[in-house]
This record gives structure tokens, C-alpha cells and sequence, in this order.
């Protein structure tokens, strides 16, 4: 079997494994000697041309602008600087007026290797505005909001920060080492009706082994969601609803849904995984494989990308196109990496916690929303009890197409494990639409305890 990739210049194909997942899409650029790390799908107001905006930090240091028309770079610019060996990470073209920064349409922003971040002029590639953080280590992302103040990010200091076009701090978070891209999260219709908020307008991925991706309000600089769920330094302990994105380093939110019904979907660099999760941090679609973690003969820990089975290695961006398909960028060549408009999408065996060392006593718990099942072929969960008293866990199943957790009549137990302590144990559910899984400890002493999910297709 293979996997084809449809390219402006004809198809291009890769062997793939017996076992393969299977994806097509349309490689948007590809070029020798070009390795972006970021991209956008605009229209370029300075040429009217459908353009890809790319920032390259480790090959060209620079950002260029690729004619989707023409198929070829229209504009570079490569930073300047001595402190810092990669960057730009971003590159993001002004599309209206910004007179707080004097900023024109076509112009492009992007960090340059001082940590400084900068607005170059389009026509003269001259720097226009430019702002160093005090504490800056690793200037990462710019994004400017509407008002005129933008807000920052730094990969080593680990911050997220609002300022003025002067570099008055509107406000400061902390989310610690690793704070890499942003994307705006669009908000309402015109109509108040359809939104793909939660609360927010700004995505923020911090790119550590199984940190995750934040929803933050730009006004108050408070988050308002979060995958996986639970504040900074808590390592999730006690939480439900658990997918680590491992090393993520971009994000982005997709649909305009009703009832929370949006997806956020995350690029995860560690074996160029992406997964699309709903607002329970639940994953939907996507491919992923696990992140190794060894240690060494010399007793160093040590974490190991491997490249997935369908031949991509490390994604380090997800975006939109203007199309509204979902586009990354692969990093699977020594010389270059590619931008792809995926146009079909792939399914494997996602991986998750229904629980991660979570507490359960006495009291019968139900860990809902239900576990829908319907969409998979099977539904397979491992448990871990890592405390001193017994655990009990209840597997509820229907086939009722609206899963109703007020209404009891239509639940019936599929399964029940009864694990002692520091023991595991594992049920295999299929064909019915939904599972609720009830937690309790068999003994007024509670017992901490762990529920991986494999959903498989």
C-alpha cells in the first residue's frame, strides 16, 4: 500500500508498511534547502496573490513569502543577530493597519536572533518597530491583537505576555519552559448563535514530554481551558479526561459548533503526531504513537522521537488554509520539510486517561461524560490501582443512539473489575454507543488510581 501526496507538480508517493493508516493530502511547498517551521495561508495584500507565510529558524533563518500562484519565494528576510543560533519560529503578516507599531498591510513580523521581536517593512525590509523583553531568553511568537497590543511568547523564560505597542506589560503568565506558538480562537458568528470558544481567544502550546495546549482570556490573561485539564505544575494528578500531548508545539481550533462541539486540534512533534480533542480533552481523530523514555547507560534520562508508520517524523506546525482544510508541516528531510493541506484523514488507535491518580473512596463515582464507543471498532480500558484499599470499577453500556445519564432504565452493567491494591486489570467493550465507568473503593480507606482508554478503528 502507499501514501499519496497530490502536489502542484503531479502526485509524489512513499512506501508505507504493510499496516499502514493511510493518508492523502497536497504538498502546498517543498523546497531543498528550505525547512519552515511555521506557516500561513493568506492573501497577500501587497500582490493579491494566495501566499504561504514560513518562518525557517534553523536552516535559512529567515522568513519568506511562497506564491501558491507563481510557485515561487516572492520576499525574504533574514534576521539579524548574534545571541541566539534559531530563529525566526514565526512569521506573521500584517494584513490592516497597525499604527501603534506602524505597521502597513504586508508587512511581516518575526523574532530575529537578539530576542528582539520586529516588524520589518515589506517593500524596503527594513525594521520598522522592534521590542526586547528585559528577561528575554528565547523569543518566540508575536501575535498582534486587536487595539494595537500584541501578546508574546518566550520558549525559555516560559511566558506568555501582553503589551503595549511601547512595551508596557498588560499582563503576565507564567506557563514555564517550553511556551512556543499562538493562534487566535475566532470567537462568535455575526449571529451570536455558533462560536468555537471556550471562554477565550488565544491558544497556546507549551512544548514539553506531557505538557499541554491552554485557552487564554487576552484581556484578563487568565486561562479558561486547558489539555490536559488542571493548572500549571499539578502534572494532572487527580484529573479526568487526560490526553498528553506529547511536545506539542502549535494549535489550533477548528468548527464554528453549538454546544461546546469544537475541536482543538494539536500538532505533536514527538513522532509528528496530530490529534484532534473535543472540550473534555477526549480525542476524536488524528494519529499518534507513544514518546520513549529511557535511561541511558550513564544513568541520563533520555527521550526519543520516532517517526510514525506512515512516514511523518516531526510536526512542528498545524494551521488552517484558506480553504478551511487542516495543514501541517513535516520536518522528514535533512534538507528540507514540507507543507501539507491534508485533504484526507488518517485513523489509528488513540490514547488516553479516563483517570490519572485520581482518588476513589467509598462513594460510587461516575467518570462521565460516557466513553462513546459507537465510533470504534473497540474500546479497550487498563486499570491501575496504586493504593492501599481495593478498587471496584463498573462498566454501564447502552445502545441508545442519545446516551442519557439521567435516565437509568437504559444503562446496563456490561462489566465489573474488582483490582486489589497495586494490581491492574483490563476490559474490552464493543457494539454499543456509549460506557459509563463507575469508581469506588471497596473500603471507607480510599485508593489512588489510573484508567487508560485505547480507542481503536
Amino acid at each position: 500500500m502507499v501514501i499519496t501526496w497530490k502536489r502542484t507538480d503531479g502526485p509524489m508517493t512513499f512506501p508505507s508498511p504493510s499496516r499502514s493508516i493511510g493518508i492523502v493530502g497536497r504538498v502546498l511547498f517543498s523546497a531543498k534547502g528550505y525547512a519552515p517551521h511555521y506557516a500561513e495561508d493568506v492573501i497577500d495584500p501587497v500582490s493579491g496573490e494566495r501566499v504561504l507565510v514560513m518562518a525557517d529558524p534553523h536552516i535559512r533563518r529567515s522568513a519568506y513569502i511562497y506564491s501558491l500562484d507563481s510557485g515561487k519565494v516572492i520576499w525574504e528576510y533574514r534576521v539579524e543577530g548574534s545571541q541566539l543560533t534559531a530563529n525566526p519560529h514565526i512569521a506573521r503578516m500584517v494584513t490592516e493597519e497597525l499604527r501603534g507599531i506602524g505597521a502597513e498591510p504586508g508587512d511581516v513580523i518575526c523574532a530575529d536572533l537578539d530576542n528582539r521581536f520586529v516588524l520589518v517593512d515589506r517593500k524596503t525590509k527594513r525594521v520598522k518597530w522592534s521590542y526586547r523583553p528585559h528577561n528575554a531568553r528565547w523569543s518566540h511568537d508575536c501575535l498582534p491583537l486587536e487595539g494595537g497590543d500584541l501578546v508574546i511568547t518566550d520558549y525559555s523564560a516560559g511566558f506568555v505576555r501582553r503589551i503595549s505597542p511601547d512595551g508596557k506589560v498588560r499582563w503576565d503568565l507564567p506557563l514555564g519552559r517550553g511556551v512556543a506558538k499562538l493562534s487566535m480562537v475566532e470567537g462568535k458568528t455575526p449571529s451570536g448563535i455558533h462560536r468555537n470558544d471556550f471562554g477565550g481567544d488565544l491558544l497556546v502550546a507549551v512544548n514539553r514530554s506531557r505538557e499541554g495546549v491552554y485557552e487564554i482570556d487576552s484581556e484578563k490573561g487568565s486561562i479558561v481551558w486547558s489539555c490536559p485539564p488542571g493548572q500549571v505544575g499539578d502534572e494532572g494528578r487527580g484529573a479526568r479526561n487526560v490526553l498528553w500531548p506529547l511536545k506539542p508545539h502549535s494549535a489550533v481550533r477548528m468548527g464554528l459548533a453549538e454546544l461546546g462541539g469544537n475541536l482543538t486540534v494539536i500538532g505533536m512533534e514527538a513522532g509528528g503526531g496530530v490529534v484532534a480533542v473535543d472540550r473534555d480533552c477526549r480525542p476524536r481523530w488524528g494519529w499518534m504513537k507513544p514518546l520513549t523514555r529511557l535511561q541511558d547507560e550513564l544513568g541520563r534520562m533520555q527521550e526519543i522521537y520516532r517517526p510514525t508508520a506512515i512516514g511523518l517524523f516531526e510536526t512542528t506546525h498545524v494551521f488552517t488554509t484558506l480553504d478551511g482544510k487542516l495543514g501541517l508541516i513535516d520536518w522528514g528531510s535533512r534538507f528540507s520539510s514540507r507543507v501539507i493541506e491534508v485533504e484526507s484523514l488518517p485513523t489509528s488507535n488513540l490514547y488516553w486517561l479516563l483517570a490519572y491518580m485520581r482518588s476513589a473512596d467509598s462513594k460510587p463515582e461516575y467518570l462521565d461524560p460516557p466513553v462513546e464507543t459507537a465510533e470504534w471498532r473497540s474500546v479497550r480500558f487498563t486499570a491501575f490501582n496504586h493504593g492501599p484499599s481495593t478498587l471496584i470499577l463498573k462498566f454501564l453500556v447502552t445502545p441508545s443512539p442519545y446516551a442519557d445519564c439521567t435516565d437509568s432504565r437504559i444503562w446496563k452493567r456490561a462489566a465489573e473489575l474488582t483490582i486489589g491494591p497495586e494490581g491492574s486489570e483490563e476490559v474490552e467493550l464493543s457494539g454499543y454507543t456509549a460506557c459509563r465507568v463507575v469508581a469506588q473503593s471497596a473500603v471507607e480507606a480510599p485508593t489512588d488510581y489510573t484508567v487508560f482508554v485505547i480507542m481503536m478503528p
